[in-house]
């Protein structure tokens, strides 16, 4: 994580450092309260081992249509308490806090609060939006369709095909360890229950499993207003880490238009 951040360089103004909590877990991130308010609200999840600057280059179009921001570290992440993160199982739950302490001190109505994640955040956002809760939209960015198969490809990235014999006592370890059930842990389950708006987006020239996560989850969607929609992976400057491609923004946009959140 940078030092120091100057959010003017993502033409965004200096947030409002907050905290919340959720239980006896504090979460901590920023708060950006639009003057141009147009009754509506974001909230940014980060992917897995970041931190709440991943979501920055994101946030800047929202910011633009009015929308006030909210972004955060998850639990084991940043500067939020925790020890280990559990693919979206607790994280979700945290997200529910969120939203409603979002949504109290920006009054902006939960159902005009949207959720915008990737990879690990996308997949917390896929599992927190089951029908329980009241949010606007979800926007998921390469989700992985469940934490089994996830864990295996990571671990296999990194070792070799022999770590599949490994794999059951791990998964028994980190599910005492975070006091999660793994096979819970599955947004191409939860997305049977989800009845409001969801974009899922994949990269185009990137890992076969991420497509073919992304196309299982959006089959499985309840939801009628769905949309899935691919993209270059040079979507960030990564050089200057500063804004998204003017594709990646497009297909925001069109999103928007069609669900009729924003102008």
């Amino acid at each position: 994580m940078r030092n120091q951040i100057s959010f003017s360089e993502f033409n965004l103004p200096t947030p409002e450092t907050i905290r919340f909590q959720n239980g006896v877990l504090r979460l901590r991130g920023w708060y950006f309260k639009n003057p141009k308010k147009q009754n509506c609200g974001m909230i940014f999840l980060h992917g897995l081992s970041n931190s709440k600057i991943q979501m920055l280059p994101y946030a800047t179009p929202f910011w633009k249509r009015g929308c006030s921001l909210f972004l955060y570290d998850a639990r084991a992440h940043g500067e939020s308490d925790g020890q280990y993160s559990t693919y979206g199982y607790h994280e979700k739950m945290d997200l529910e806090r969120a939203v409603e302490y979002f949504s109290e001190i920006d009054n902006t109505p939960e159902d005009r609060i949207g959720i915008f994640g990737i990879d690990f955040g996308a997949s917390t956002a896929l599992q927190f939006a089951d029908g329980q809760f009241e949010y606007g939209f979800v926007i998921a960015d390469t989700p992985y369709k469940d934490m089994r198969s996830y864990v295996e490809k990571h671990y296999e990235s990194i070792y070799s095909r022999l770590v599949r014999f490994f794999l059951p006592l791990s998964l028994s370890i980190a599910e005492l360890r975070g006091d999660l059930l793994v096979d819970e842990v599955s947004p191409q389950n939860t997305a049977k229950m989800i009845s409001k708006p969801v974009l899922v987006l994949f990269p185009n020239d990137g890992d076969l499993t991420e497509k073919e996560d992304a196309e299982l989850i959006v089959s499985n969607l309840k939801t009628t207003a769905k949309k899935i929609a691919p993209y270059s992976t040079q979507k960030i400057s990564l050089q200057q880490y500063k804004t998204i491609s003017p594709e990646y923004e497009l297909i925001l946009q069109s999103f928007l238009k069609e669900i009729k959140f924003v102008k």
